[in-house]
Formats: structure tokens, sequence, C-alpha cells
């Protein structure tokens, strides 16, 4: 890979928890635990993991929209974690962010022309009429019709408010889109539309994703290399082909066995994993999987595992990757 366009360097975010008493010493949950990763120009990204382990907190933290606790985050061989108020609001139109609550987004006052349009007033892009020449041409390229822009949020359906949602984020052409859970909320059949756009539009326009999910089988659609995150920490990297051909980590196997299959007689080895995601304000010893890992070992209680190349750009954080 040339120089990243994005480079995560040991990022933490710990939201401070409320003190239960006077000389109790304040407890910290741990959301993103020393995450590192490069995003290339061009290629999408896939996190996955399951709810709450931090994979939202990242995304936000690399645009800064929740402060990281420590940590660098590059863009472009910029640190951004130290950029003030005139540097973000630059660095925010190079990259922007898909909300996963398509509605919710939505500002329920303003049009359809103002929604996609407000981006190009915030950066003082263009004439009126060059801007309204610019919200018509992505209308178009996200498939909504620009005699719809006198509309308001809650006259589109949620697959329409999604594709608004994507219209917002391509007005400023960025460079790199944070994808938060963006078809979680969806009907399958509008899913598949939804990704089937994000892939086109990475082809047309040559952006970089950070495509968040909780749902392998959606990210292999999208994804050139997936980070599969557990309790605020990666523990499996690799090409997206590696992953769902040959996973190596305990918990990326668990989450593959559990994608559905299109024919139920079609034999197959579920791996259930037993007992619940631990506190994230009281993260076990050692590995933070070893209390559901059906290969746990003693070491796996004394040490935190490193991360390890097991192949060409596949690394696994696991004592037991060898075994």
């Amino acid at each position: 890979m040339n120089q990243p366009l994005i480079k995560v360097d040991h990022l933490s975010k710990h939201f401070a928890l409320k003190k239960s008493g006077l000389f109790k010493e304040r407890r910290y949950v741990r959301a993103v635990d020393d995450v590192s990763f490069l995003i290339g120009r061009g290629e999408s990204f896939g996190l996955v993991g399951e709810s709450g382990c931090g994979k939202t907190t990242v995304g936000r933290s690399i645009l800064r929209l929740t402060e990281p606790t420590a940590g660098r985050v590059e863009f472009e061989g910029r640190d951004v974690t130290h950029f003030k108020r005139p540097q973000l609001k630059t660095y925010r139109r190079h990259a922007q962010m898909i909300f996963q609550d398509p509605f919710a987004s939505l500002n329920p006052r303003m049009t359809l022309a103002d929604i996609v349009g407000e981006p190009l007033l915030i950066h003082r892009i263009g004439s009126k009429k060059e801007r309204r020449r610019r919200i018509i041409t992505v209308l178009e390229t996200v498939g909504i019709d620009p005699g719809y822009m006198q509309r308001f949020a809650h006259e589109f359906s949620g697959g329409q408010r999604q594709r608004i949602g994507i219209a917002r984020v391509l007005t400023l052409n960025p460079k790199l889109i944070v994808a938060d859970e963006p078809v979680s909320a969806l009907d399958v059949s509008i899913q598949a539309q939804i990704v089937n756009l994000l892939v086109r539009l990475k082809d047309d326009f040559q952006m970089s994703y950070l495509f968040i999910s909780h749902d392998l089988a959606v990210v292999e659609h999208i994804a050139d290399r997936v980070a599969i995150m557990y309790l605020g920490h990666i523990v499996e990297t690799a090409p997206s082909e590696l992953i769902y051909k040959k996973p190596r980590h305990p918990y990326t196997q668990a989450l593959l066995t559990a994608i559905p299959r299109p024919d139920p007689d079609a034999p197959r080895q579920r791996t259930i994993l037993e007992g619940d995601l631990p506190n994230p304000a009281q993260p076990p010893s050692g590995c933070p999987f070893r209390t559901r890992c059906p290969q746990a070992v003693d070491q796996c209680t004394a040490a935190a595992p490193a991360m390890t190349a097991v192949g060409p750009g596949h690394f696994v954080s696991c004592h037991r990757v060898d075994a």
C-alpha cells in the first residue's frame, strides 16, 4: 500500500462513569482500547463486531465527532487529533459520515434541497445557481427524483431517506466516507439497493470507505479488507477473501457460522458463544475474549495476546493462533 489515506495509530476512547461515592476511584468504560489500522486510497475497509464493541466510537473518533482519549488519527499524513476549528472544518469537507438512522440524521424542518445543499452553504461553495445544479446532480446520482426537492424528510421511505443522507455526503465530493451501519434499519431488498449504490459510487468517485457493520454477510459485498472488533479491541484483520475463507480467530469463526444460509437443509456447524459480552468498565484480564472462547487456556488469563502476522496482510490477536 502506498501512502494511506487514513492511519489510525493506537486509538483509545474511555468514557468516565459517575462516581458512586466521595472517596471511590472514578471508573471508565474502555469503549475503544488501543486500535490501529490503515485505509488506502479508494479502499473499502470493513469494521465488524457485535453491538457495544466500540466500532461506532472508532468512526466518530476518526471524524472528531467524539474526542479520542489517546492515540493518533492521520489523514493524508496530517494528525487530525490536534486540528483547531478552521483546520477541522477543512478536514470535514474531505471526510464525511453516513449515519445509522436515516430519519434521525435529517432535519424534519428542512426540505430535501436544503438538506442536501447545506454542506455547500457551510463551506461557501459556488453561487446559488451552481449549488442548485450540484444538488440536482447528486440527487440523480443516488436515484432520487430532483422534482422532490421541496418535500420534507417524513415524506420519504426509509430507503429514500438513506439515499438522501448519501446525497448530502456526496455534495462535497469527499475522499473518505465513514458509513455507520448504513443499511441495518432497512428491509433486506432495500439493503441490497443501498449496498450496490455504495459500491458503484466507490468505483465512480474513487472514494475510501470505513464501513461499520455487525453483519458479515453485508460487509462481504463491499469491503476490500475487514477488521473484526471485540470489546474495544481489533482481534483479526485480513483481506476480505481470507476472512471468509480462512478465519483464524475463534470470535471471527463464531461470527461467520451465524450468517444465515439460503438453504435451511444445507449442513452447517454452528459455534454458539457462551455467556454475555463482558462489562467494558470491568474488562477481563488477559485476552478480552477469553471468558467466551471455547479454546481458552491459562495463558489467555495471564496476558493479552499481541497482534501476530499469519499471512500476507493477515493479522490475528490470539495465543492459540498456531494451535
